[in-house]
């Protein structure tokens, strides 16, 4: 349900105003303070502010003396997080392990697995012309082999066409 809210809000920004989305790690974010990032103290109005307490509204960093309102704390880390992630440098992708080295010398006489047996093509040029009759590839309305331009379905449904360029 997470992923289909943030492509449905995702959509709806860039269609808005073109807004750029992001995913940001929420993990701990009402945990920290947005000026000096230690530990914050959450506590109720009235309550005294000692430990934390989930879903408490208000909230207290012990180490530089901020006081805010929880949420307005934790969106404000969130957006920390993401201009932090954004002025990183980009981490390189670790190398895959060779799989070369280990493979037996092509002159060892050892057959390979991968061998084709078949000494002809696939059988997929019938499919792809719709040569037969009502099978699979098959065009009920003959409009090519299977094959229905994006044009011919968005005309009559939605009363416009895709020109190119």
């Amino acid at each position: 349900m997470k992923g289909r809210i943030f492509r449905y809000s995702k959509y709806k920004a860039w269609n808005a105003g073109g807004i750029i989305t992001a995913r940001v790690n929420p993990r701990n974010t009402s945990r920290e303070c947005h000026s000096c990032h230690g530990l914050v103290v959450r506590y109720n109005q009235g309550q005294p502010q000692e430990g934390y307490t989930p879903g408490a509204a208000l909230c207290f960093c012990p180490q530089c003396q901020m006081r805010d309102h929880a949420d307005r704390n934790a969106s404000l880390r969130v957006g920390q997080r993401l201009i932090e992630r954004t002025q990183a440098p980009l981490k390189e992708k670790p190398h895959a392990h060779s799989r070369r080295a280990e493979r037996e010398p092509k002159g060892s006489g050892v057959g390979i697995s991968q061998d084709a047996k078949r000494q002809r093509r696939p059988s997929t040029d019938a499919a792809r012309r719709g040569d037969q009759a009502n099978g699979q590839g098959a065009s009920p309305r003959g409009t090519g082999g299977g094959w229905v331009r994006l044009s011919q379905i968005l005309r009559p449904h939605y009363g416009f066409t895709l020109s190119s360029g």
